[in-house]
């Protein structure tokens, strides 16, 4: 290994504890390998994605920095909305504890399913997450929520036709990075 190299080596650790600290959970235990496996492959394109955390849920999603900006935490801490300029592109996510809510993720999903305006043209039902996608007042839309840790957080990406081909990869990066998490919450 030449010099260069085992200094690249040795900084890699350092790197990514940097990279675990701007996303909020330095100090907050570690998030599970899988999970910072996946916020590390979309994250850790800085130049693309910002990576919002929401420390009262322990939810973390990815938001395309080019085309979104953050509005702002909701007063009630649950979440936060992104959206463009012109109105053509917004992230929206929240969460609640599902102690709460008292539904299962079947009951969410079915609820999800018939919401007024939505044509649903995907779904899928999974042991602890369902996504739905199709169109909604005139925008392609892709939803998805997950049920972990006692919380039920979730997102919808929502984008003008036009903007389709940009916003498709973009879609599969948000989903990956978004995870739920005990390592995300304040302690």
């Amino acid at each position: 290994m030449t010099r260069r190299y085992a200094v690249l080596a040795a900084l890699a650790p350092l790197a990514l504890v940097l990279t675990m600290s701007s996303l909020g959970w330095a100090g907050q235990g570690r998030p599970s390998p899988d999970v910072a496996a996946r916020l590390d492959a979309v994250c850790g394109q800085t130049g693309v994605y910002g990576c919002y955390t929401n420390h009262r849920y322990g939810y973390v999603v990815a938001w395309p920095k080019k085309y979104l900006t953050g509005q702002g935490e909701s007063d009630s801490g649950d979440g936060q909305v992104f959206s463009s300029p012109d109105g053509q592109a917004r992230l929206a996510c929240w969460a609640s504890f599902n102690d709460v809510l008292g539904e299962s993720i079947g009951q969410a999903y079915a609820q999800a399913l018939q919401e007024a305006g939505a044509q649903v043209s995907y779904k899928h039902l999974g042991k602890d997450f369902f996504v739905i996608s199709g169109v909604k007042d005139g925008m392609i839309f892709y939803r998805k929520t997950l049920l972990a840790h006692g919380v039920q957080a979730s997102f919808e990406l929502s984008y003008a036709e036009q903007l389709k081909a940009a916003f498709d990869p973009i879609v599969k990066d948000v989903a990956r990075s978004f995870s739920v998490d005990p390592a995300f919450t304040w302690r």
